[in-house]
């Protein structure tokens, strides 16, 4: 094209703006008729507020349902019963995750170095035993706050199935990072706080490993010899930044300054991992990349706001997002309002409300015996004919 027809083509489009606007429209609906997106049947977990894209505009928000949007039988969360194996499934995963990690731990136990690696932090902080306690106390103050958001969300169940498939990822990578490549315990006297390592492999004491750990949910008492080597990357770092991400994310606006509380409190529990030594800084780097990585990945697919957008993007191409898009199908694509609601509260009001119809529509008992009373009263009356 010549720099006449340029300027001819610019002149064009800068007189009839409409027109120029009306042209890129039937673009994309063309685009669309060759490549429609997938029907998806919106039942009770879909029912979010949907965004419908406004060429001139840009996007807005519609509600899904004009006037069964406010039904309570139309909104997610816990009363829902749909794509309830979806739960199961990654609640399933998510324990066989956590039994690797442990497995692990109960297998390069035996083999892993007893003489602690140097470290920055350890070079100018000595041993803080007492910052171990602090560091677990954080992490059972930032699972507490991370799984009240989730059951106090009004879509807790669509916020549940991602934060314990993100955790379940991670342990997976963690149990891979734990096989590939074992470091030795940070203490100071590590053959004073590690148990002793057995000359062959047993099964039944792998078993038994496995079992307490099981039953302790991986925690080990620093008071007793402990088992030695599950340090690349920190799983106590891992479940801090976790609920530093979700509670902020899915807290309402209202409420965001609460979102500083795991914040701050993550960032004290990774300190006092790293001086009590129960990690090594790597292990807490490596647990704050892997898991911000993670999250920011998930959730990035998720604000997509179209499926032919998804189904393009690079995110698509990660074996990860194939899982994500499968747990997402029934999702409405874009970032939905975060609200909080008492679990179970509308299911009981609905209960409520039909037995007060119930009492209202039954007949008093003034009613059935003033009833039964003008049935024996009235008399008919035969005329026999003489």
């Amino acid at each position: 094209m010549t720099t006449a027809a340029h300027r001819q083509e610019a002149k064009y489009y800068k007189d009839t703006p409409h027109l120029c606007q009306i042209e890129k429209d039937a673009v994309n609906i063309r685009q669309l008729k060759d490549d429609p997106p997938p029907r998806h049947k919106y039942t009770k977990t879909s029912a979010y507020k949907l965004r419908t894209r406004n060429f001139y505009t840009g996007y807005r928000r519609v509600d899904s349902t004009s006037s069964s949007a406010s039904n309570d039988d139309e909104e997610m969360g816990i009363e829902s019963q749909a794509e309830v194996h979806k739960l199961i499934v990654v609640v399933l995963f998510l324990a066989c995750a956590g039994i690797s990690n442990w497995a692990a731990l109960a297998y390069i136990h035996d083999f892993v170095g007893r003489d602690p690696l140097p470290d920055i932090v350890f070079h100018f902080v000595p041993e803080q035993t007492w910052a171990l306690q602090i560091g677990d106390m954080v992490v059972t103050i930032c699972s507490v706050l991370m799984i009240a958001l989730m059951v106090l969300h009004k879509y807790r169940g669509v916020v549940t199935r991602r934060v314990l498939f993100i955790v379940g990822v991670l342990y997976v990578m963690r149990t891979i990072s734990l096989l590939c490549t074992q470091l030795p315990s940070g203490y100071s006297d590590n053959k004073a706080k590690c148990r002793a390592q057995l000359p062959q492999f047993s099964w039944i004491a792998f078993i038994h490993r496995v079992l307490e750990q099981t039953i302790k949910v991986g925690f080990q008492d620093p008071n007793d010899k402990m088992l030695c080597g599950d340090l690349l990357f920190s799983g106590h770092t891992l479940i801090m930044i976790i609920s530093s991400l979700v509670v902020p994310y899915y807290l309402p606006r209202k409420l965001k300054l609460l979102g500083w509380i795991p914040r701050t409190l993550s960032w004290v529990g990774m300190i006092c991992m790293i001086i009590s030594r129960t990690h090594y800084t790597i292990d807490v780097i490596f647990a704050y990349w892997c898991t911000t990585g993670v999250f920011m990945l998930y959730h990035a697919y998720c604000e997509i706001d179209s499926y032919p957008e998804r189904r393009q993007s690079l995110l698509k191409s990660l074996w990860l997002m194939k899982v994500v898009g499968w747990l997402e199908a029934n999702v409405v694509p874009g970032r939905f309002e975060n609200e909080l609601e008492v679990p179970f509260s509308n299911r009981l009001a609905r209960i409520c409300l039909k037995g007060r119809r119930r009492e209202s529509r039954s007949p008093s008992d003034a009613e059935i015996a003033s009833s039964s009373f003008q049935n024996n009263s009235s008399t008919t009356v035969v005329i026999e004919p003489s």
